[in-house]
């Protein structure tokens, strides 16, 4: 991803940061084949919403999440409402094969299991994006403004899908 932006404006997460609470990610195989990734990062509650409103076969799921913690009562406390897309790719010979359909499907079907309400992502604004922002567009997300810690930047476009 480093030529496609400038380093201030690359937001892909490390391996460091996909272990970090809050984080789940998994990852699609094919005959034992890593085919595809994709993750989800719980948005802190007070940063989630600026405006107000509120890839294949088997996958193997590595949950690095919080998962809510236990309150002092003993019961777990709620998870964030709202979550950024993080770090989905496909392996690019095996694109069109519709893994990254299945992986978002099932993203999207944990964040609901979870009580997430929206999910928002950030790509980029240069052509090397377009396939994944079509692709995004297509499976119902809707361009936005920053969410989260995220700043305006020419290199960017939010998106986001209303659960």
């Amino acid at each position: 991803m480093a030529p496609t932006a400038p380093p201030e404006s690359q937001h892909a997460l490390d391996l460091d940061g996909l272990s970090r609470q809050g984080v789940r990610v998994w990852v699609a195989r094919l005959d034992g084949v890593l085919v595809g990734t994709g993750a989800l990062a719980d948005l802190p509650s007070d940063l989630g919403d600026h405006d107000g409103d509120g890839d294949d076969d088997d996958e193997e799921r590595g949950d690095r999440s919080s998962r809510g913690g236990s309150g002092h009562d003993g019961h777990r406390a709620p998870e964030s409402s709202h979550a950024e897309l993080k770090s989905m790719r496909t392996d690019p010979a095996r694109r069109g094969e519709g893994i990254a359909s299945r992986m978002l499907a099932h993203l999207v079907e944990d964040a609901r299991s979870r009580g997430v309400r929206r999910i928002s992502l950030e790509t980029g604004s240069m052509e090397f994006f377009a396939p994944a922002r079509r692709f995004y567009a297509a499976a119902g997300f809707v361009e936005c403004p920053p969410f989260g810690s995220y700043v305006d930047d020419p290199h960017s476009v939010f998106m986001t899908l209303e659960l």
